[in-house]
């Protein structure tokens, strides 16, 4: 509701909300995670953070070839589909025997090429860059979240112990979920405070004329995925 309203007075929605939802989380997450604590911790800390600045930028993508580029829905839909072939190929890298010793440089890199294709993205905002670079960066993208979502899972059960496997496998899905919603919900108000939500359309095609409404979702979301990249580095207890 708050982020809906954008008026002063809705920050108080907002603050009872996170006064609401921080001690919850907190109780359903390991014990320093938002502190990025070596081992398990940052292993949950950054499913969120992949899972997170990744939809939550991607939700903006058709939208933003739509309004921006004049693309019909079907080809701004159809720009994120070979995406599902590199997220396969990243996950199945990920899994060869070989690649194990390497696996959290691996995940370093996936979350390098996440921020890389999240910053991409807007750059078809400029007229004179094609519309299918969109297309392009997020294969590569998709290919870094293959590397790092089952890497990811793997981890959780190597370091968890038999009897605590439930309760982290559960805890990672939490921190994905949480960390969608959040996100999303805040690049929407900024989308929206923005301009974003008052793009017209025409009976044909539809036109618009704020990028800095996008922009403003997806460098954020761009730099929350560089934050994963750091991340990556403690994934590894001492």
């Amino acid at each position: 509701y708050a982020a809906q309203d954008l008026r002063w007075v809705s920050l108080l929605p907002g603050a009872v909300g996170v006064a609401l939802l921080v001690p919850a989380v907190l109780g359903l997450l390991p014990r320093g995670t938002y502190r990025a604590v070596r081992g398990l911790p940052s292993v949950v800390l950054l499913r969120g953070i992949a899972a997170g600045s990744f939809i939550a930028a991607e939700s903006f993508v058709p939208l933003m070839l739509v309004t921006q580029r004049g693309l019909s829905p079907t080809l701004a839909g159809l720009s994120l589909a070979a995406g599902g072939a590199t997220w396969a190929a990243g996950s199945w890298l990920q899994s060869r025997p070989r690649l194990e010793p390497h696996r959290e440089r691996l995940m370093a890199l996936g979350m390098v090429l996440v921020a890389a294709a999240i910053t991409t993205a807007p750059s078809v905002l400029i007229d004179a860059v094609p519309a299918w670079t969109v297309a392009v960066a997020w294969g590569f993208g998709c290919f870094g979240m293959g590397l790092v979502i089952s890497s990811t899972s793997v981890l959780l059960l190597k370091l968890s112990a038999p009897e605590e496997a439930g309760s982290n496998s559960a805890a990672l899905q939490i921190s994905d979920g949480l960390s969608n919603v959040v996100l999303l919900s805040v690049g929407g108000a900024a989308f929206a405070a923005l301009g974003g939500g008052t793009v017209s359309h025409a009976a044909t095609q539809a036109t618009g004329s704020h990028p800095a409404a996008f922009a403003a979702v997806f460098l954020p979301m761009a730099g929350v995925a560089l934050v994963g990249a750091w991340v990556a580095t403690r994934l590894r207890a001492r």
